[in-house]
This record gives C-alpha cells, structure tokens and sequence, in this order.
C-alpha cells in the first residue's frame, strides 16, 4: 500500500484534482441537457472557453491542471526513481494544495481578488516545483 504522505499519493492526488474538473464539466453539460439550454450536438470546444462562465472557467483551469500535472510528474517521478535523492514529500503536498487554492480562485472569479490570488497560487506552485526540481538534481 502506498504512503499517504509520500511524494507519489501527492502526484495521485493531483491528477484527482485535475480529473475533478473533467467530472464537473460532465455534470455542467448533463445538467445543460437535462434543462433543454442546448442540445448535446451544441456543445463547443473546452479548450480556451470562455471565462464569462462557470464552466469556462471550469475548463480553462482544467487545461492549467494538465499542463502542470506534466510538469510535477516528471519532477516526482525523477526524484522517486533517482538513488539518493532527498525526500521531497512535504513539498509535494504544498504544491498540490497550491495546485488546489489556484484551480478555486480559477474556477470561484474573474474579478481582481479572485485574479490576485489565482497568481500567488501560482507563483507559489511555480516556486515549489522549481525546489522539488533542484533538490532532486542538487541533492
């Protein structure tokens, strides 16, 4: 069984997060549907939607999530497979939680708060990455 505290159970945790949005976009359509607001043959492209709406911001949180998870996993998957290297554990989660706070600003607002903190999530996810990245490379 895999350590929930581990570096690995962050990296799952992460990709849960980004499949969450692809779940929220389904109930979004679904209940589009359902309401008779469009027809199943109606739905556009995801990518680069609108940030006009729930689900727009939605998805284009979603694209951040993917574009990132990338990223982390090669980082994680680095430091796990890499003889010696230092735990990176706790970063790991921070930068899930990080990961997390800026996909709810994403998601929560478009205003100046919501866009404030959606890019001290960010900066603070960038800042962790590239420590995991060093002290894996570092020692």
């Amino acid at each position: 069984m895999m350590d929930p505290t581990s570096s690995l159970a962050a990296l799952m945790a992460f990709a849960g997060l980004t499949f969450l949005h692809v779940a929220i976009e389904v109930i979004c359509r679904q209940f589009m549907f359902i309401s008779g607001k469009i027809k199943p043959t109606e739905f556009g492209k995801s990518r680069n939607a609108s940030e006009d709406t729930f689900q727009g911001r939605v998805s284009n949180s979603h694209l951040n999530c993917l574009e990132n998870l990338q990223l982390a996993t090669v980082v994680i998957l680095i430091n796990h497979l890499a003889e010696g290297a230092p735990d990176i554990s706790k970063q790991c989660w921070y930068y899930v939680a990080a990961r997390t706070g800026q996909a709810l600003s994403h998601c929560a607002s478009v205003g100046l708060v919501g866009v404030t903190s959606r890019f001290l999530f960010f900066l603070t996810s960038k800042v962790l990455l590239i420590s995991m990245a060093y002290e894996t490379v570092m020692g």
